[in-house]
């Protein structure tokens, strides 16, 4: 099956200047996130269940995984381990494209969500 990003809806992403799009089944969920260039960062980690890959496309991305920091470039992909503090702390002076594949899937992020979220900040 073809997932066309481009006739899903978007919503907010989790920081001011990001957009996501995402989609789930029954053990896994994508999330596409378009970043702009003033994207603000708060710094904060956090951390949740899941297991998560991070697949930058376009851009540049600052990551922390468990205290470190790893500056990601167009093709690399980051693993998160279940539980483990993670986040994204800046992104290079043309924004950033990537992908974020979760397992189990993350339905909070769906369009529409009304429950609770799952991340839990440090």
């Amino acid at each position: 099956m073809l997932i066309d990003w481009d006739i899903l809806p978007g919503a907010p992403g989790m920081r001011a200047g990001a957009e996501r799009k995402a989609i789930a089944a029954e053990r896994l969920s994508a999330v596409r996130v378009v970043t702009a260039p003033d994207a603000q960062f708060d710094g904060r980690t956090h951390h949740h269940e899941h297991e998560q890959l991070f697949i930058l496309l376009k851009g540049e991305a600052r990551l922390t995984v468990g205290g470190e920091t790893i500056t990601a470039k167009p093709g690399d992909m980051v693993f998160f381990p279940s539980g483990v503090s993670h986040g994204l702390a800046g992104v290079g002076p043309e924004g950033a494209e990537y992908y974020e594949i979760f397992a189990p899937a993350r339905t909070d992020q769906l369009p529409g969500w009304i429950g609770p979220s799952i991340i839990n900040y440090d």
